[in-house]
């Protein structure tokens, strides 16, 4: 699954932005792979395995209390990402 997405992610990378600097392109890039990641982590990745995150101290799914969409909530804290 992380293949895929490094793949899904660096081959679009390289035919856009061709004027935009190389520290530009490396914030898109890795951006668009946290993103894709979080997204296998709240399950809407089709490939690749389940993933379950979970509290130790209560067993509480992340996605249970209190919901939170992961790729949702990083936006606001990567650059690049508008």
């Amino acid at each position: 699954m992380l293949g895929d997405i490094q793949e899904e992610c660096v081959q679009p990378a390289r035919c856009r932005r061709e004027s935009a600097s190389l520290e530009d392109a490396f914030y898109d890039v890795t951006s668009d792979v946290i993103i894709l990641i979080l997204e296998a982590v709240d399950g809407y990745r089709k490939s690749g395995p389940r993933l379950r995150i979970v509290r130790e101290e209560t067993g509480e799914g992340l996605k249970e209390h209190p919901f939170i969409e992961l790729h949702d909530a990083v936006c606001a804290y990567l650059k690049g990402v508008e």
